[in-house]
């Protein structure tokens, strides 16, 4: 069974009223190591996975929610307590730093019903757990300020040099829910490559591809017909794809994807942004949902890729191969084509051209 597990960190008294930055440096340390925990044996010897997790700072505690699935509530809030306690124990720059608390904070029922929310939200079946738990670390920390994210993502808006307000317009809506979503895009770009440094890290160390890992923050999202192909050395790959696009967002004339892994890259963005968005109670899925589509309008030159998320996930990749490939081959989007740059577009980076 799914729980929903909400652990309170407290810093030594020595160190109480951390700084913003000093903050975002314990997300990052924590971050990066439960990235890497595929879950615990419980005190019955029973395995207890970690689906998933959030980290919310704060500057005299830092509240983590944990997804676990665990035979009993108790082995949940045990797991979390022994995971995070570990840790800390394993950071040298978190010496002193404890486990205050961990419970489960949302019931079996609250759980459910933000997965169902999740499904009507969003097509993405890989994000229903991604929204549930967003749901749930709103629930534990109510804090989640919607006037910090509209100064934040506003503030962000004006490095979107590519695109301008007009990017975004679709009737009813207004220049400032435009600039939001700018923000919240410019935003995910942060938040999308720090995700696939540590997926990568994750599937190095395990020797893994994401079809075989757990724990994994953003590649997971990416189309599941070839997810056994997804190892780390096409995460070092995708990222510098997801680099270029990045880097693009941010010059004055846009550039649109130059080949299927950018164009995928930048639909990871886009639905990061939406979570944000949503999460943060600044535009949600509903309302965000035509503004992203009418930029997909103008960010995307050829929207093929989208047919990869219409094969079947529970096929096999040699079944991909024979009912699909044909297809697949002849729209330039079989996964060997992913990397290669298409007729007309500048050079790739040389690194993808050994793909």
């Amino acid at each position: 069974m799914d729980y929903v597990v909400t652990a309170v960190l407290e810093p030594p008294v020595a160190v109480q009223g951390l700084d913003e930055l000093q903050q975002q440096g314990v997300v990052a340390l924590l971050d990066r190591r439960l990235a890497l925990v595929e879950g615990v044996t419980g005190p019955d010897q029973a395995d207890i996975d970690v689906l998933d997790f959030r980290i919310s700072p704060g500057p005299d505690r830092t509240t983590v929610v944990l997804v676990l699935d665990a035979p009993s509530l108790v082995a949940a809030e045990w797991a979390a307590a022994t995971v995070l306690d570990e840790l800390l124990g394993e950071i040298d720059e978190l010496s002193g730093w404890s486990v205050a608390e961990s419970k489960v904070r949302i019931t079996e029922d609250e759980f459910n019903q933000s997965l169902a929310a999740a499904d009507v939200r969003t097509p993405d079946d890989s994000s229903e757990l991604e929204l549930a738990v967003e749901e749930a670390l709103g629930a534990a920390e109510p804090a989640v300020e919607a006037k910090h994210w509209r100064e934040t993502l506003l503030e962000c808006a004006p490095r979107l040099r590519a695109f301008g307000p007009e990017a975004f317009a679709v009737p009813g809506a207004d220049e400032s829910a435009a600039r939001l979503a700018a923000g919240a895009l410019i935003h995910a770009v942060w938040v999308v490559t720090d995700e696939i440094f540590y997926d990568e890290l994750s599937l190095s160390i395990n020797n893994a591809t994401v079809d075989e890992a757990q724990g994994l923050l953003v590649l997971s999202e990416l189309p599941p017909c070839y997810g056994a192909r997804y190892d780390s050395a096409f995460a070092r790959a995708f990222l510098l794809a997801s680099a270029a696009v990045a880097t693009r967002l941010s010059e004055p004339v846009w550039t649109p994807p130059q080949c299927v892994a950018e164009a995928l890259a930048l639909r990871l963005l886009v639905h990061e942004a939406q979570v944000l968005l949503d999460a943060a109670e600044l535009l949600d899925w509903s309302r965000s949902t035509p503004i992203f589509a009418a930029f997909g309008a103008a960010a995307f030159d050829d929207t093929a890729h989208e047919l990869l998320y219409e094969v079947d996930a529970r096929q096999s990749d040699d079944a991909v191969n024979s009912a699909w490939e044909g297809e697949l081959r002849e729209r330039g989007i079989a996964f060997e084509q992913w990397f290669g740059a298409r007729t007309g577009a500048p050079g790739l980076h040389p690194y993808l051209q050994f793909r």
